[in-house]
C-alpha cells in the first residue's frame, strides 16, 4: 500500500442494508460482499447493529423470534476501483443508501 506517515487517498463506501434485504433469493450483504471479493477491492467489512431507525422510522433490532437487523456494509479502495464496484452493483442495491467519502489509510 505504501501508506508512509501521511497515508494514502482512498474511499469508504458504506452501503447501509437490513438483514432482511436480498439479492437472487439469498442475502444482499452477502451478494455485495462476494461481489467485492470477486473485484479484488481492499477491504470489505460487514458490521451489524444492535439498533438502527432508518428511512421508515421503525426502530430495527435483534429479537429472539424475528431478525430485523440494521447492516452496514462498508468497501475501502481507491476511487479507481470503487466507482466502477458502486456501478456494478446498483442493479441489486434496491433503495439501499450508499455513502461515498474521501479517507485517509495508514497502518498503524
Amino acid at each position: 500500500m505504501g501508506d508512509g506517515a501521511h497515508g494514502v487517498r482512498m474511499q469508504r463506501m458504506t452501503v447501509m442494508l437490513g438483514s432482511r434485504d436480498h439479492a437472487h433469493h439469498h442475502s444482499l450483504a452477502t451478494e455485495v460482499l462476494a461481489r467485492a471479493k470477486r473485484a479484488h477491492l481492499a477491504g470489505a467489512t460487514l458490521l451489524q447493529a444492535e439498533e438502527g431507525q432508518g428511512r421508515s422510522g421503525a426502530l430495527h433490532r435483534h429479537h429472539l423470534f424475528r431478525e430485523d437487523m440494521s447492516l452496514s456494509l462498508v468497501v475501502v479502495d481507491s476511487e479507481a476501483k470503487i466507482a466502477p464496484f458502486l456501478d456494478s452493483i446498483r442493479e441489486v442495491l434496491g433503495d439501499a443508501l450508499v455513502i461515498v467519502e474521501d479517507v485517509t489509510a495508514f497502518r498503524a
